[in-house]
């Protein structure tokens, strides 16, 4: 698709880097691309071999996907937010063949990477003096020819994401070529607004599968343009969009409840912006409609997961009246709410009655093909071709969905899911804590924020986000951003917590 668009509109702007000012056209995209695929093939890089991506938004990160694509091997970006133990954990399990990162996480990363049995090569960008290998070095060796072509495979990996299982562990979410093709052609089907006369700005990591899966892969193979900002942050957002005519934003709730609170809105013209898509949580009613009085009425709110992408969504005729739902099914899927017990197995065809809450599954060929190295996982979550979310929902007369809860008890604070057990687990290591309970609190920007109840001889509040925050084995955002001291954690007669007498 890339090459396509080479050759039919190669001088249209394929990427437009905010920081300098730089342009790309697809052209000199693809021309970069291919240096920097030669430059990872010359080093020994091939088809299959994985390779993590540990970058902010600039452009060291289109450039290495599809770099990766062009060669056979298969891109992963990851969270930088991870903490040492996971990115050890991530490239051990995957046998990562290289690493490209950004300078700024150089230590963990780099100790991360020598702590597992094969170190792969170490690829470090924007470095001022790398201890590695540079990525400008790999990027200037390379030939502007494009490599050579692979066989079509359908079958082939072509990039994996990773997310969050029940247990805090990261799990590797895998998606084939034919898989990557349905996901870009649901994008297209779900909104209906990418085109190559797409400008494309996001307001979230790459790393989330809205930066793949709804901006990365679908605007650059629809010819569109990309503009990249390293501080994509709301406050930059009103003035590029007037002065860029932005015609498709992708942000999440709480980066846009941060938008439309910008005092000066009101001085910039937002009216080229044909979509607003908000992943990760639900808009409240009170936020789509200062999201639709101060920024755009195009406003969307969808909702997926990193193995799903786009299952239901509310659309702007739907805003801001049903706003707090999840939506109805995109148009390349199935979902249902099927029959729920803890612990019980039910089959896709025990629909719950309407109002009644269930378990969501979802239906579709863009849905991930399996968990990397764990059959195990995989099995758990596909039933005759239904994907088992771990939400429960329920399902009214007009046929909208709304979530009401994890059945495995995981909190979504800002679009990043947290594990409650991790999170307690991590504070009884504090030796004067008896007990932890970690649930999710509602609220308005965040969706839900973590807050732990603790118990235990003399300790503070301030104590215990100190003790959070410097360990290494808990990121920043897993932190609890309250927390309350209790006299004692309610458990049942063996033992087990009671987390929903907290929630």
């Amino acid at each position: 698709m890339l090459e396509r668009n080479v050759e039919y509109r190669g001088e249209n702007t394929a990427i437009e880097i905010l920081d300098t000012g730089e342009t790309w056209s697809y052209a000199e995209f693809d021309s970069k691309v291919n240096r920097l695929a030669n430059g990872l093939r010359d080093r020994g890089i091939r088809e299959g071999d994985r390779v993590p991506i540990v970058l902010y938004n600039t452009a060291e990160y289109p450039l290495s996907v599809f770099a990766c694509y062009k060669i056979g091997a298969v891109p992963v970006p990851l969270n930088y937010m991870l903490t040492r133990a996971d990115f050890e954990q991530i490239i051990g399990e995957l046998g990562a063949a290289a690493l490209i990162y950004d300078a700024r996480d150089s230590e963990d990363i780099e100790a991360a990477a020598r702590a597992v049995s094969r170190t792969p090569r170490l690829i470090e960008a924007n470095g001022e003096s790398a201890r590695e290998e540079t990525f400008q070095d790999v990027l200037e060796s390379g030939s502007t020819d494009s490599p050579p072509q692979l066989p079509t495979n359908e079958g082939r990996l072509c990039y994996m994401l990773y997310t969050s299982g029940t247990t805090g562990q990261p799990k590797g979410v895998a998606f084939t070529q034919e898989t990557a093709h349905h996901r870009i052609q649901e994008a297209y089907s779900a909104q209906g607004f990418i085109t190559q006369k797409t400008v494309g700005l996001q307001l979230s990591p790459f790393f989330h599968a809205g930066g793949m899966g709804a901006m990365i892969n679908p605007t650059l193979c629809a010819g569109g343009t990309i503009l990249l900002a390293e501080d994509w942050g709301p406050e930059m957002a009103p003035a590029v969009i007037d002065e860029h005519n932005v015609t498709y934003v992708v942000t999440v709730p709480t980066v846009a409840k941060r938008l439309a609170e910008q005092d000066d809105i009101d001085d910039y013209d937002l009216s080229s912006i044909e979509a607003m898509q908000c992943m990760g949580a639900p808009l409240s009613k009170s936020l789509a409609s200062d999201l639709i009085e101060k920024v755009t009425p195009n406003i969307y709110n969808s909702y997926g997961s990193t193995e799903t992408l786009y299952d239901l969504m509310l659309r702007p005729d739907d805003l801001p009246e049903h706003a707090g739902k999840t939506g109805r099914p995109n148009p390349d899927k199935q979902v249902r709410v099927i029959e729920f017990e803890q612990n019980e197995e039910f089959d896709p065809d025990d629909r719950a009655e309407v109002e009644e809450v269930g378990r969501l599954i979802t239906k579709g060929e863009g849905i991930m093909d399996y968990y990397f190295d764990n059959n195990d996982a995989t099995e758990e979550v596909f039933t005759e071709g239904w994907f088992y979310t771990d939400d429960l929902a329920i399902k009214d007369e007009q046929g909208y969905v709304s979530v009401t809860g994890r059945a495995d008890g995981m909190i979504l604070s800002g679009g990043e899911l947290v594990s409650p057990a991790e999170v307690e687990e991590a504070l009884e290591t504090h030796e004067r804590v008896d007990g932890a309970i970690v649930v999710g609190e509602s609220d308005e920007e965040w969706g839900e924020r973590v807050k732990a109840f603790v118990t235990g001889e003399d300790l503070t509040e301030a104590e215990l986000e100190t003790y959070c925050k410097n360990r290494e084995d808990l990121a920043n955002y897993k932190r609890p951003k309250q927390y309350e001291i209790v006299e004692s954690i309610e458990r049942t007669a063996t033992g087990k917590k009671q987390r929903f007498k907290y929630e």
